[in-house]
């Protein structure tokens, strides 16, 4: 029987997840069991595929990582049709609507236009690996929180391929000199370059930098968003973030029997 699927990464060799990682399972595990969607927790780090350019850096980030999705789902031989690939610095709301549904099958993201000096600045610094793909900071997404269904297994495919072939030149370009992202922006850029349409989905599903839009004060960020992404400012501040919002809202997570 086939299931949706929301699936994330969570390596222990990661330096910053091992503490605020408990807010983010918390929320999603029950949304999901009450959905019927099966939560995968992408553990173990894949295969590495050479060192690359950056002497002690993992051979292949952890957001890169996630494309082999539907690789990783085949070999646990899940059934799947739909699968979200989500951040673990979120959280979701007890009764979020059905962001698969909102999707329709198809590539579903969200906007993200904060920034504007970064996503300029980053979709310039692709821009030669896709010449004849154009577009701007309007249209630009995040891709902590994606929706796509098994007819992009092939799109994921073409993604790690695209990986493998230039990996040390997309190093150079994250940690020397454009410093904007790892697959972000090249994943802007090849959704559009394929034969599959992109699908913009309610800015609720995946609210970014929480701290420039005043809904932490208050019960205002449960009672205006879906889903939470606790991005954009120091990472050492983020635990404590989290936790203090679950522990506002944790009666809601409770099964009622």
């Amino acid at each position: 029987m086939t299931k949706n699927i929301v699936f994330m990464t969570c390596f222990e060799k990661a330096p910053d997840f091992l503490d605020y990682k408990e807010w983010c399972f918390k929320t999603w595990k029950y949304w999901c069991d009450k959905n019927n969607v099966e939560l995968f927790i992408l553990e173990d780090e894949l295969q590495p595929h050479g060192g690359g350019v950056m002497t002690g850096e993992p051979a292949m980030k952890p957001t890169w990582q996630r494309w082999h999705v539907f690789d990783v789902l085949d070999a646990n031989e899940i059934e799947y049709d739909n699968v979200a690939l989500v951040d673990i610095d979120t959280m979701i709301h007890w009764d979020c609507p059905d962001f698969f549904e909102a999707a329709n099958g198809e590539f579903g993201a969200i906007k993200d236009r904060f920034y504007i000096e970064w996503v300029h600045n980053s979709i310039q610094g692709y821009q030669d690996f896709w010449p004849n793909v154009q577009f701007d900071w309007t249209s630009y997404f995040n891709c902590g929180f994606i929706v796509m269904n098994k007819k992009h297994k092939e799109f994921c495919k073409h993604v790690t391929d695209f990986y493998y072939e230039n990996q040390d030149e997309l190093r150079k370009r994250q940690h020397e000199t454009v410093k904007k992202g790892s697959d972000q922006t090249p994943i802007n850029y090849m959704i559009r370059d394929s034969k599959f349409d992109l699908k913009f989905l309610d800015e609720r599903f995946n609210l970014t930098q929480l701290h420039l839009r005043g809904v932490l004060q208050g019960d205002l960020l449960w009672n205006t968003s879906w889903i939470w992404h606790f991005n954009g400012f120091e990472k050492t501040e983020r635990n404590g973030l989290m936790k203090q919002v679950w522990e506002a809202i944790q009666d809601n997570y409770v099964t009622k029997k």
